[in-house]
């Protein structure tokens, strides 16, 4: 395989046939931008139209009619040929016709040579401008398209955007459960210094369509290092500074909670433990806040939802086995709350 190609898959080699036949039929009812940026998305070419040094290595070779005529489009011809690169003809974009810079009757003498003494060698050199002069309006106008960018996997704009929330070195994409291109969409959130609970609420709303809130200052029992507990003997301190008793402190400033839902059964299940939605949710709170700040969720299961067990129908025990039927008075059910990060620490 040359160095300048890449893989193509079958399934774009079959569709870039296809659209070829489709040109060939009817040149007239395709814009010239639209084929360019279908024929480089599909290319095997390693760089995209108007970046490569030879006229060899690009997909396909453009040229332009000499022609006075107005066309209803500006492809007019799209000739394919064994073995070699197929040519598209335009009536744009060159140095022929009533907008190039040529004067007109320089124009009238080309066309003239090729229709009445099949004369093609000043068009054929001309085009061998023509090419590199097509390709870099094409260049132009795709470079300025962020969504164009997005046809190839190296899309200069998203490694912008992944810059932004530093993300902009290979080694940080594709390292957890979400997929890079959401986090972009979220890039105002993310490329805040600050972080605060709104940011992470207006995510998770958004990813997961669901309702969430975040409860600060949950408290929690943190578990001291035995060098920093009190021993006879040992670890000298002074009553009133830094004297505390027992191997863990409570603390209420380091913690938060977060509550999703009311959730339908089938919504409520995909949070369980090790399931999809838990490893993104637990990806995006290290994305958003880090490791510093301790947290856990609390599932509310729909008031309507609730069922007790029946013979014949599974349940997991402490997630969804429900004994008799639940007052839906009670109101929704939200005593299950699930510390992610210790349990995939034990996965």
């Amino acid at each position: 395989m040359s160095k300048n190609r890449t893989v193509t898959t079958p399934k774009d080699l079959v569709a870039l046939n296809d659209y070829w036949h489709t040109l060939e039929a009817d040149p007239y009812a395709h814009s010239f931008y639209q084929v360019l940026r279908f024929i480089d998305a599909r290319s095997d070419l390693l760089k995209p139209i108007g970046r490569n040094s030879l006229p060899k290595h690009e997909p396909v070779r453009l040229r332009q009619e000499p022609s006075m005529s107005f066309a209803p489009s500006n492809l007019t011809k799209v000739e394919r040929k064994p073995g070699r690169p197929s040519t598209i003809s335009i009536l744009g974009f060159g140095l022929f016709g009533p907008n190039g810079p040529l004067p007109l009757h320089i124009t009238e003498y080309v066309h003239e040579r090729i229709h009445h003494h099949k004369d093609h060698t000043l068009s054929a050199f001309a085009d061998i401008f023509h090419h590199r002069l097509i390709t870099l309006f094409y260049r132009a106008w795709a470079d300025s398209q962020t969504t164009v960018s997005l046809d190839r996997k190296n899309s200069a704009f998203s490694r912008h955007v992944a810059s932004l929330i530093s993300m902009g070195m290979d080694s940080l994409l594709e390292r957890d459960a979400i997929y890079d291109h959401v986090k972009f969409y979220f890039a105002g959130h993310l490329a805040r210094q600050s972080r605060n609970p709104e940011g992470l609420v207006s995510i998770l709303k958004r990813f997961f369509g669901i309702e969430v809130a975040l409860k600060e200052f949950i408290p929690q029992w943190i578990e001291l290092h035995p060098e920093h507990q009190i021993q006879l003997g040992q670890n000298p301190v002074a009553l009133g500074k830094d004297t505390i008793l027992g191997s863990k402190v409570k603390d209420a400033q380091h913690k938060f909670r977060l509550e999703l839902g009311p959730l339908s059964l089938a919504q409520y299940r995909r949070f369980f433990p090790q399931a999809q939605q838990s490893k993104e949710l637990v990806s995006w709170v290290r994305q958003y806040i880090g490791i510093e700040l301790a947290w856990d969720a609390r599932l509310l299961l729909d008031k309507d939802e609730i069922q007790g067990l029946r013979l014949g129908q599974g349940g997991r025990l402490g997630l969804e086995s429900f004994l008799g039927q639940r007052n839906p008075e009670r109101g929704h059910f939200g005593e299950l709350i699930i510390d992610y990060e210790a349990r995939q620490g034990k996965a």
